[in-house]
């Protein structure tokens, strides 16, 4: 397949240097594009699906790619519509072929149309694939990964063919029964314009020889991983907290016997993880904990298909450590990993049931040092090797091949390394007090009930929040209560919801310092679409804080309406204005 559409790619014009474009939900067709430009000495990237249709023109003019490879007609649609505003576009190759009688394009065809010229070329020139890859060098850009852009345009990121080997080097010495074993298996869901879909779904399995299952479409996630098991899952919070979510509320919704038994092995469950991460279980601890996991914990574990799991890792967005404490509780082993974009792998936690509430220790090879401000700083074969076409932003980031990560640590006594923020989001009070707000909103995203939390209260007396919360959980929670709605904003507005979620707050709360606390909040009143370019949401569900705030202003402020800052305000307003 990936010999077949390189050769077919390279029969249409595409050559060394060029740029291809993917856009789809995780199949093969996206790892056969993906691979195949790269063993022509091209470029892929990768569009996220969700994304709106300015941001798709960006991308395309900004990759300057020639071809754009779509799973079906869904994307098919997202990029005919630019076509006329994107001159360089000459092919858009579908994989799903079953609605191209729909178009009368010239410049659509289908992947077996591609792999069909390809096997021409290979006719006539059999050694020509093999003659393109060994001219490919390591330093060679092999692709570009665009960042979310959650403080302007996106991004693209230059990652070469030796930053993605030892990206996959660093894990299998961290994680090597996980990695380097056939007998592994995982399921693709993440949106494979992402790094961390890449690594695990597309590269790692090139030289780990684990499988890599992929599903119907991302919709059936839950059915795909309950048929597979897997052995290992990587991936967002998100991911584990809805998870959780379904399974917290499963319980609450079951029957009495089944609902005792379930609070008995929590009992038991919550003193075991703690001599866990303690270092030491007594033998009576250890066997009292094995009805609780046989009987209660490994079937819940089973309905959602994670009873074979051995090592659940997750990243790329600040992590509820309470989260992390429920699935080990429950005897899944989930762990926490940092790493970036621009620098692959960071840290990992190589304990299994590690405590939760840190990153763990830097992998193998990368050197790193805090700034006086707490900014972490790195230097490895991993570091990328530039900004796509932008000099000034890749001199803010790469310094003397030190990479900028613009994250705020704390090095911990044991040397475990602990994320507190993005450097740029953390919050000065009123009063002087420096708050972490990923440290305030992990806290309260610990709730099943609440998909984001967004903490407001830069300059202010006290930190408030805004809430989206969890449809799902949270309907299945009124149905079960018989609180009546009928619509998304009518379910934010009912005050059974809204206590639900204060009781959630003031639960965060209590892990929380008193001057972090959340004094007010609002629940957000619609859904946030990253397919809406309004809303303020990035294609990998990252919050645009300084956007959330200009569109949500009012429902901001009015946390702030009794405030006294506010009532001086009203006074001097308008003041001047004659001048």
């Amino acid at each position: 397949n990936v010999e077949n559409f390189c050769l077919g790619l390279v029969e249409m014009g595409f050559k060394a240097g060029d740029t291809l474009a993917i856009m789809g939900d995780p199949c093969p067709a996206w790892v056969y594009a993906d691979i195949a430009a790269e063993c022509a000495g091209g470029i892929s990237y990768g569009i996220y699906p969700t994304s709106a249709a300015p941001e798709i023109k960006y991308l395309m003019e900004n990759g300057e790619a020639e071809f754009f490879v779509a799973e079906d007609q869904e994307y098919v649609d997202k990029i005919l519509p630019l076509v006329g505003e994107i001159p360089k576009l000459k092919k858009i190759i579908v994989s799903d072929t079953r609605a191209l009688f729909m178009y009368n394009d010239p410049r659509i065809m289908s992947c077996q149309d591609v792999k069909d010229l390809g096997a021409q070329r290979k006719a006539r020139e059999p050694q020509l694939f093999e003659e393109m890859v060994s001219r490919v060098k390591p330093e060679d850009t092999a692709t570009l990964v665009y960042t979310s852009g959650t403080t302007g345009v996106p991004k693209g990121v230059m990652i070469s063919h030796y930053n993605l080997l030892w990206g996959f080097l660093s894990q299998i010495e961290v994680y090597p029964e996980v990695f380097q074993n056939d007998k592994s298996r995982t399921v693709a869901y993440l949106p494979m314009a992402h790094i961390m879909a890449r690594y695990q779904d597309v590269y790692f399995p090139m030289v780990g020889g684990y499988i890599t299952h992929f599903g119907e479409s991302p919709d059936t996630m839950a059915e795909t991983v309950f048929e597979v098991g897997p052995t290992f899952l990587l991936g967002p919070p998100r991911i584990f907290v809805k998870f959780a979510a379904q399974l917290v509320a499963l319980m609450e919704n079951t029957g009495y016997i089944k609902k005792k038994a379930y609070r008995l092995a929590m009992k038991v469950g919550r003193r075991h993880i703690a001599h866990v991460w303690a270092g030491r279980v007594p033998w009576y601890w250890k066997l009292a904990y094995l009805p609780a996991y046989w009987l209660v914990f490994r079937p819940l574990l089973d309905k959602v298909g994670f009873k074979n799991i051995k090592w659940a890792m997750t990243a790329a967005a600040p992590v509820p450590p309470q989260m992390v404490a429920l699935w080990q509780t429950w005897g899944m082993n989930l762990v926490e990993l940092y790493g970036g974009t621009e620098f692959g792998a960071g840290t990992a936690q190589t304990t299994r049931f590690a405590r939760p509430g840190n990153a763990g220790k830097p992998v193998p090879r990368m050197e790193y040092r805090v700034e006086a401000d707490g900014e972490l700083v790195v230097k490895s074969p991993g570091c990328f090797k530039g900004y796509w076409k932008n000099e000034e932003a890749t001199r803010a980031t790469k310094r003397d091949d030190w990479v900028y990560t613009g994250d705020s640590v704390e090095v911990l006594p044991d040397g475990n390394i602990k994320i507190l923020d993005r450097i740029k989001d953390l919050i000065i009070t009123a009063g002087g007090k420096n708050l972490t707000p990923s440290e305030i909103e992990k806290a309260i995203r610990g709730s099943p009930y609440i998909s984001e939390a967004v903490v407001f209260g830069h300059g202010r007396k006290y930190p408030t929040a805004v809430i989206e919360i969890d449809f799902d959980t949270v309907s299945e929670w009124a149905r079960a209560h018989d609180v009546v709605y009928t619509s998304y904003t009518s379910l934010t507005e009912h005050p059974d919801v809204i206590k639900l979620v204060a009781d959630e707050v003031a639960k965060g709360n209590q892990v929380l310092a008193r001057v972090e606390q959340v004094k007010v909040f609002r629940i957000i009143p619609k859904e946030l679409d990253p397919e809406d370019e309004t809303d303020p949401v990035t294609a990998t569900r990252k919050i645009q804080r300084p956007k959330l705030y200009e569109k949500m202003k009012d429902l901001v402020e009015s946390m702030y309406a009794h405030d006294e800052e506010a009532r001086i305000a009203a006074e001097v307003d308008g003041v001047g204005a004659s001048n």
